[in-house]
């Protein structure tokens, strides 16, 4: 008798991962709760090296990374995804309880896509997410001459594409 193992993914009708780095547990559980809404695989870590081990093994379409992680900083993450592991397609959001022009400017050199400041909503978070993740009409206005709704704390942030860089979101 053949028996079918469904991935986590079948189970749920996932297509896409996203991968939370989240140091704060309760809220790294409602982001991945907030994540699966959306029909994410989620898949989380506490830690710089939790987030390395999944980078290695998972095939990514998101990373949200928060920039006070133990031991490793989030910065530092950032740039090893976007250095030693060449992904430079992968979006990144990063996540900050400082929200300083220096911090955002710093997220924004290690690699980062996107900032969102702390507290955020997880409307907030679905809303940036789902920008990262919108297909680029390179015919269409950028998405900062776009109005997106009030709420949306979305920082610019330039994207590093094939067709080169672009801001975000405003």
């Amino acid at each position: 008798m053949f028996t079918e193992v469904l991935s986590q993914k079948q189970l749920t009708g996932a297509t896409r991962t996203v991968l939370v780095v989240e140091a704060d547990p309760q809220l790294r559980k409602s982001m991945s709760v907030q994540f699966e809404r959306m029909k994410f695989h989620v898949l989380s870590a506490s830690h710089y090296d939790g987030a390395v081990h999944h980078l290695a093994s998972a095939d990514l379409h998101v990373v949200c990374v928060d920039v006070q992680l133990p031991s490793k900083s989030g910065y530092e993450l950032c740039e090893h995804i976007r250095g030693s592991l060449g992904l430079v397609e992968l979006p990144i959001l990063m996540t900050s309880e400082y929200g300083s022009p220096e911090e955002m400017a710093y997220a924004e050199r290690a690699g980062g896509n996107a900032f969102l400041h702390k507290p955020f909503s997880m409307r907030q978070l679905a809303n940036c997410i789902e920008s990262l993740l919108r297909p680029t009409d390179w015919n269409s206005p950028p998405v900062h001459e776009l109005q997106l709704p009030a709420s949306t704390a979305v920082r610019s942030a330039p994207r590093i594409g094939a067709k080169g860089v672009g801001a975000i979101a405003a």
